[in-house]
């Protein structure tokens, strides 16, 4: 029969944990219905004041240990290149002590080291082409100047100098010139075969201080480079310049040639050439044509 009665007990006692035929863990047992239950009291929590966050450090407020030393490092080396650039310049390391100069044969070389005035200039300094001009300018024999370092305290001055080529005669004062018509203070010899460009001037022209024509220079030099003469059997003798006519070759044994100037050069030659070969066909001796004008293009007049 169900006893209705076991869960009964007195106020003040606990309830029995082991029941009735059961030995070991106290079971759980669910509250009764209709009964209340004893629950553990609720706690409670209290909450005390905040405290503040501290501020973060600023990064800018930081010293920059690193910056300051990249800084203070490349301070440090412009101070000391400056310092070494500017005893390099002041010193006497790189200094011009020696000049050496090279193919002077007419000019002096103590002239040429003189004119070229550097001895004790920097060589970091120097300016090269000032100093080839100054002693190309200083030197009537010297046609160019080349000037190169020769480190640490060494200059090297190459010169070339003028080299005479012929002569030009007028009014009786012979004038030695170049290959290109150049009048030359001062220059190498002649060779011992150089022509004579002999000038007929008038008085005129003379007084106007004219001694030269470029051109019939280097007509001349042309003819006798291409040996035009030579081939043909025939000998130079003179060369004659007039201001009317121009260049007049003459031939021993052969009619002078009027060339006039240098302009179709190569037709002249060959109308001289042709010329020559039928003289020589006709009449072994003695030519019967004193003069050869090639000055009019095809109209060759033989007077």
């Amino acid at each position: 029969m169900r006893d209705f009665f076991r869960n009964l007990r007195m106020p003040g006692t606990k309830p029995n944990p082991y029941p009735r035929g059961r030995v070991g863990t106290p079971a759980r047992s669910a509250p009764a219905r209709g009964l209340p239950s004893r629950q553990a009291p609720a706690r409670s929590w209290s909450l005390g004041p905040a405290e503040r966050p501290r501020p973060r450090r600023r990064a800018e407020a930081a010293i920059p240990w690193r910056r300051i030393g990249i800084l203070a490092g490349s301070v440090a080396a412009g101070v000391a290149l400056l310092y070494g650039s500017a005893w390099v310049l002041t010193s006497d390391l790189l200094r011009v002590r020696q000049v050496d100069v090279v193919g002077a044969q007419v000019a002096d070389p103590v002239a040429v080291a003189a004119a070229a005035a550097i001895g004790g200039s920097s060589m970091l300094t120097l300016d090269l082409h000032e100093v080839e001009a100054a002693v190309t300018a200083a030197l009537p024999a010297v046609k160019s100047a080349s000037v190169t370092r020769e480190w640490p305290q060494g200059v090297r001055v190459e010169v070339v100098e003028h080299q005479a080529w012929g002569y030009w005669q007028v009014a009786g004062q012979v004038l030695v010139i170049d290959a290109e018509g150049h009048v030359l203070e001062a220059s190498r010899p002649a060779p011992a075969d150089a022509p004579t460009i002999v000038e007929v001037a008038a008085p005129r022209d003379l007084r106007e201080g004219t001694v030269g024509d470029p051109d019939t220079v280097k007509m001349v030099a042309r003819l006798l480079a291409d040996g035009v003469f030579e081939r043909n059997g025939v000998r130079t003798t003179g060369f004659v310049f007039q201001r009317d006519r121009g260049l007049t070759v003459i031939a021993d044994g052969a009619p002078a040639s009027v060339f006039g100037d240098s302009s179709n050069y190569e037709f002249k030659v060959q109308a001289l050439e042709a010329v020559l070969s039928r003289l020589r066909a006709a009449d072994a001796g003695a030519p019967q044509v004193a003069e050869v004008d090639l000055r009019f293009g095809r109209n060759v007049v033989m007077r």
